[in-house]
């Protein structure tokens, strides 16, 4: 059995001292939550009002000199709720913009289970756990680092992690379409064999993994995507940071079109080229004909590129339903049954 992935969050594993909780609240059943924030535990319920609760700690320090004054940023948003957080209204949206950047603990908002959900934050510096559960709405997540965890939410949803994993459990009826993506961080989904969707699971560099309870109808064998790989090809730039389709000799005697090149970084006498036909490259050497780095006109850059084998399934649960996207580009996918 699965060990339980979501955390119980107490204040004690922070070290503090807690002696009350401060709660704002703004009364809004329906509409959309959009929150710019570096972290909370985000719970739907059977309410009318959104709930901002977050810990007073007794240790924390107080500024004397700031007695009669309010937080603010370079932003311009400014607290009105005292919880380090500005929340305004704008039609029927709700936006929740961090002010502090330090975080008493951990922020816990009750969210009417009508409201749709969105959270951003592309910070690489302040970002605590994500966890979204019992929402019943749609939910829109895009985060750096942060790692999310998704509990008993029914979806729609499009779930995007840069460096973050995303554990997933549903329990019940999946309403599509659910994308869940990250891009270095691995991608955990446990849900009940009797779901009835059209599954795609997919990752370039890492494995994909399910339970044998899972009967997969793919809908076509899919080969694995084998990207063209090249040693010691030749990539002229023809104009700074630009390069047109190339013919070159590769060491073993064939031609190879070498194009598509999406960045060229020149430094000195060094240029890191990152992809060219969609193939990462790992290094770049043998610079020849620099004159600035302004002119990156005649570059020759020897290039030493690598392949790898794209796992993609693609096909039906029980008959098909619900649209499910799982997938990692550099770690792995994992299917596991409720």
């Amino acid at each position: 059995m699965k060990k339980q992935l979501f955390l119980v969050f107490t204040l004690l594993s922070f070290g503090f001292s807690v002696s009350a909780q401060k709660e704002y609240k703004l009364t809004k059943s329906s509409g959309r939550l959009n929150l710019n924030i570096s972290g909370a535990i985000i719970e739907g319920y059977a309410g009318k009002e959104i709930i901002f609760t977050a810990p007073v700690l007794k240790d924390a320090e107080e500024d004397e000199r700031a007695k009669g004054l309010r937080p603010i940023s370079s932003s311009g948003f400014a607290d009105n709720t005292g919880l380090g957080i500005e929340v305004s209204e704008k039609g029927d949206d709700v936006n929740v913009n961090s002010v502090s950047k330090k975080t008493e603990g951990i922020m816990t908002i009750k969210v009417p289970q009508g409201m749709k959900v969105v959270i951003s934050n592309s910070s690489n510096l302040y970002h605590t756990d994500i966890s979204l559960k019992n929402l019943k709405n749609e939910i829109e997540v895009s985060t750096s680092y942060n790692k999310i965890l998704l509990e008993n939410n029914t979806g729609p949803m499009n779930i995007k992690s840069l460096y973050g994993t995303v554990d997933a459990i549903f329990t019940g009826e999946i309403k599509g379409p659910v994308s869940i993506v990250s891009v270095y961080g691995y991608v955990d989904v446990t849900m009940p064999t009797s779901t009835k969707a059209n599954i795609e699971l997919g990752s370039n560099r890492g494995n994909l993994y399910a339970a044998d309870a899972f009967k997969i109808a793919v809908d076509k064998p899919v080969e694995k995507v084998n990207e063209k790989s090249f040693e010691k090809a030749t990539v002229v730039v023809t104009d700074n940071a630009v390069a047109k389709a190339t013919d070159k000799k590769t060491d073993n005697g064939s031609n190879e079109a070498v194009s598509g090149i999406t960045s060229v970084k020149v430094t000195g006498t060094n240029a890191v080229v990152t992809r060219v036909n969609g193939l990462e490259i790992n290094t770049a050497s043998g610079i020849s004909g620099v004159t600035n780095r302004l002119n990156a006109r005649g570059l020759t850059i020897n290039a030493f590129g690598s392949n790898r084998d794209i796992e993609s399934i693609k096909g039906k649960l029980n008959g098909g339903g619900s649209d499910l996207v799982f997938k990692s580009n550099y770690q792995n996918v994992y299917l596991r049954t409720k």
